[in-house]
């Protein structure tokens, strides 16, 4: 099976698209599986242009090898050049462009074979406001955060709102932004902080969320779709002694650490359950992770879903893989068969859409 790579993307997490990537190249060299063979490297740089690199049968670059024998192409181009290549394309884009339903939108209407998924999919995930109503929504088990949602645009009225319902501790997080990026804790909220973060968000974000802020202790679930059956990989509890996972804490070494055993089984089995409900509902691709955070009274609440959670070589999602047995290269042949159902599912849903007749009124 010929593969594509497509990493970079003009996202705060460009960074990471590229330990993703490199994680990538380094266990498709060092792997015993011939059925699969990296053909083609696409990368889209921060400003957005595409560079394009075709293997000919040699290992794969580390990026900075990459860019110094990649062609440039327009990135309008991309459509074109993914479709004549041919290869599946395995997507390891996060962030804008990757997860907000741009890339899933460009592979659905060229036809184009990777492990993209649905558009809607993408585009709901990217927003954690639309998503959080939806998983609530779909998942009685979860018990909802309190939430306003401000948008740039009319940002009077929400601050009005988060000052009339929130009180005490909460959190500010940008809408659609990944990595915990500008997500911040505050003891309280003034119509000065909530201006204050309003202009650091702006040029990133159009929107963001003010939470009540949950204390307990934070969980994430992998899961995995094999055709048309969800299953879920182990939980994993976050050990993080500061009590607030902010993007400082996710981007230090040692700043939390991650326990997959030891878990108590009724929580982990109620955790598992209501992510393979949420997955399900949300017609994921191939596999995503979701995270919760679990108080006192044991109550669960519903953080996000991440359709392309982090790949790098000790990351949490795979650390899943391997606990439950599997790689990074079983997971591109997941895709591969995923989609290969999905188009026979869509030929089958276009044939008998043809043969219906609606009469002129």
């Amino acid at each position: 099976m010929q593969i594509a790579l497509i990493y970079g993307g003009r996202s705060v997490e460009h960074d990471w698209s590229i330990a993703i990537y490199n994680n990538f190249a380094r266990v498709l060299n060092n792997g015993r599986d011939t059925d699969i063979s990296p053909a083609f490297i696409y990368y889209v740089s921060r400003g957005g242009d595409l560079l394009r690199l075709a293997l000919d049968g040699n290992r794969l670059p580390t990026h900075d090898e990459f860019t110094d024998h990649a062609k440039r192409h327009p990135l309008t181009s991309l459509a074109h050049l993914l479709k004549s290549d041919g290869s599946f394309v395995f997507s390891l884009l996060q962030g804008q462009d990757g997860e907000d339903g741009q890339i899933q939108a460009i592979a659905q209407f060229h036809d184009i074979p990777g492990s993209f998924g649905d558009k809607t999919a993408a585009m709901l995930t990217s927003n954690k406001y639309l998503q959080g109503i939806i998983a609530n929504y779909v998942c009685s088990e979860l018990t909802p955060i309190p939430t306003v949602h401000i948008c740039q645009n009319n940002l009077e009225a929400g601050i009005g709102e988060a000052l009339r319902h929130l009180a005490g501790p909460c959190v500010l997080k940008p809408n659609t932004l990944g990595g915990s990026f500008l997500t911040e804790c505050t003891n309280g909220l003034t119509e000065f902080s909530l201006r204050s973060y309003a202009e650091r968000v702006a040029r990133y974000d159009s929107s963001f969320l003010v939470q009540e802020r949950i204390i307990g202790t934070e969980y994430t679930c992998g899961v995995l779709i094999d055709h048309e059956a969800v299953a879920a990989l182990p939980v994993a509890r976050i050990n993080n002694p500061s009590g607030f996972l902010g993007y400082d804490r996710k981007t230090i070494k040692g700043g939390y650490s991650v326990d997959l055993h030891d878990l108590e089984d009724t929580l982990q089995s109620r955790i598992a359950s209501i992510s393979t409900h949420i997955a399900r509902e949300f017609n994921i691709h191939t596999f995503g992770r979701l995270d919760f955070i679990v108080d006192q009274q044991r109550r669960i609440h519903f953080f996000e879903l991440n359709l392309v959670p982090g790949l790098t070589d000790g990351a949490i999602f795979p650390k899943m893989l391997t606990e439950a047995g599997f790689d990074l290269c079983h997971l591109i042949r997941l895709a591969a068969s995923n989609e290969i159902a999905q188009r026979q599912r869509e030929e089958t849903r276009k044939i008998e859409t043809s043969s219906v007749r609606v009469p002129w009124r």
